[in-house]
This record gives structure tokens, C-alpha cells and sequence, in this order.
């Protein structure tokens, strides 16, 4: 069985952290009725930079790349959408 998905570039804001990556979610859906329906689970982003709530450009070393991460939802302040 294959399921539709599309990927989304975001930038998610948490208590700690601004992640900057991609969320894949069924193809056809609004963004905003997936993340609702992920509350209490976790969230994986692909293709992540982390940067730290405190980042400035001047601290590069500070930055995280991943290939995977994951966000648990109910630490999720900011969401935005390119």
C-alpha cells in the first residue's frame, strides 16, 4: 500500500531550540490538521539544522545538522511554513 506525502519545509520554535527542516505528511492534507493530530507523539524532521534558542550568526560551531530529529509536539511553540 502506498501513501501519498508531500514534504514541507519548516521552522519549528521550542522552549530550547529553532529546527529548521522538513516534515513529510499525506499528500493533500493541511499542514496545520497534522500537526494537531501528532499531540503527544513525537514529530520526525528531516534534513535539520538546530540552531539554539541563544544562536547568533557569529556562533557557526553551535550548529547542529541532522538527518533526522525528533520533536515531541507538546514542545512545539512556533510553527511556520515555507
Amino acid at each position: 500500500m502506498h501513501i501519498n506525502k508531500e514534504k514541507t519545509k519548516v521552522r519549528i520554535k521550542t522552549d530550547s531550540a529553532v529546527i529548521v527542516g522538513y516534515v513529510h505528511h499525506m499528500a493533500e492534507g493541511r499542514l496545520s490538521d497534522f500537526f494537531t493530530a501528532q499531540m503527544d507523539k513525537f514529530i520526525p524532521i528531516t534534513d535539520a539544522i538546530i540552531y539554539p534558542i541563544n544562536y547568533s550568526n557569529e556562533d557557526k560551531e553551535d550548529l547542529q545538522k541532522r538527518d533526522i530529529v525528533l520533536i515531541n509536539a507538546n514542545k512545539i511553540e512556533i510553527v511556520e511554513y515555507f
